[in-house]
């Protein structure tokens, strides 16, 4: 590719993003308070998405227990600021970092183990999280959860919070794509493709391994605690297997292998969700046709089917 044309594609890239940041900023004028409710939570799933996507389409490390980061992160952050006197932000703050010191634990167990035996390992903690939540009454409340999570007043209004989520959010996705595009981010890709090749040129894949899992589990945390001042309950729920599989399915749908992948499934996976279940209650039917005909035909996701149709369109521009 010329040059020209490669700095002619990434000014348009770069418009294509100013644009749609512009678009969901101004969102609020035209939207009513459950819609900007509604494009809040896809946000917020799209955060927790891209961080299990760390794991998943750039480490090649399957995970079926993100939801266990999740709720460390909402948990954390909604105890502070019920027991005791900290201000929010430093409640806030809190959340990921115990989220990513839980990871640290978690991970060194896990990353010793490899593929199938990795994912159910991963399960098998985010359950025991959710037991631990859902029977400690004297901490976590238990079943019953935490309700009424005091939050700042200037928050309290939806329009307030979704402008507050989409900086928050804007500044990890950043954080993310600068992860992925740096030497660390490029390592890990090269341990997805071939780990034991990565392993013989002196790369030690297990440490890697645990900083991924870390990284995951603080931007996961950043959601969780994300969520808690949306909602302003918490419940044991958060940290159950069904929703880790709500974030996998968010990736597949989407698109592991590209950045905004888990974007794109996240805001088609709420809206389906939100569509289809005011029309049936049968949405975890229509939920596995769709996975099943995305599977048979769009293997790189809804992202990257449109990435592909892109490229190929460009290059036919090319030859022409």
């Amino acid at each position: 590719m010329k040059p020209s044309m490669g700095n002619r594609k990434k000014t348009k890239s770069m418009f294509g993003l100013i644009a749609v940041m512009v678009g969901f900023l101004i969102l609020p004028g035209f939207l009513s308070e459950g819609w900007i409710s509604l494009v809040n939570e896809m946000l917020i799933l799209a955060l927790a998405a891209c961080g299990l996507n760390l794991m998943l389409g750039y480490a090649g490390m399957v995970s079926f227990g993100p939801a266990g980061f999740y709720a460390v992160g909402a948990y954390a952050t909604a105890l502070i600021l019920i027991d005791t006197n900290l201000p929010f932000a430093l409640a806030f703050a809190a959340g990921p970092l115990v989220a990513a010191a839980s990871a640290v634990l978690i991970g060194w167990f896990c990353v010793r183990l490899t593929q199938v035996y990795f994912a159910l390992l991963t399960l098998a903690f985010a359950q025991i999280i959710h037991t631990i939540i859902f029977e400690w009454y004297a901490f976590t409340r238990g079943d019953n959860g935490i309700v009424d999570i005091p939050i700042p007043q200037m928050l309290k209004s939806i329009t307030h919070y979704y402008y507050f989520s989409f900086f928050i959010i804007i500044l990890c996705l950043a954080l993310l794509w600068l992860i992925i595009k740096s030497p660390f981010g490029k390592t890990l890709q090269a341990m997805r493709e071939n780990a034991q090749r990565a392993e013989s040129i002196g790369i030690n894949v297990r440490l890697y391994q645990l900083s991924t899992f870390v990284l995951s589990g603080f931007f996961l945390g950043v959601a969780g605690s994300l969520f808690c001042g949306f909602n302003k309950n918490v419940f044991p729920n958060y940290a159950h297997w069904i929703k880790s599989t709500e974030m996998l399915v968010v990736c597949l749908l989407g698109g592991i292998y590209n950045f905004f992948g888990p974007i794109v499934g996240s805001i088609v996976y709420l809206f389906l969700d939100k569509v289809i279940t005011g029309y049936t209650q049968f949405w975890p039917l229509v939920l596995g046709l769709i996975i099943i005909l995305l599977l048979l035909f769009l293997r790189g996701g809804i992202a990257g089917f449109i990435a592909e149709r892109m490229a190929l369109r460009r290059r036919r521009g090319e030859q022409a």
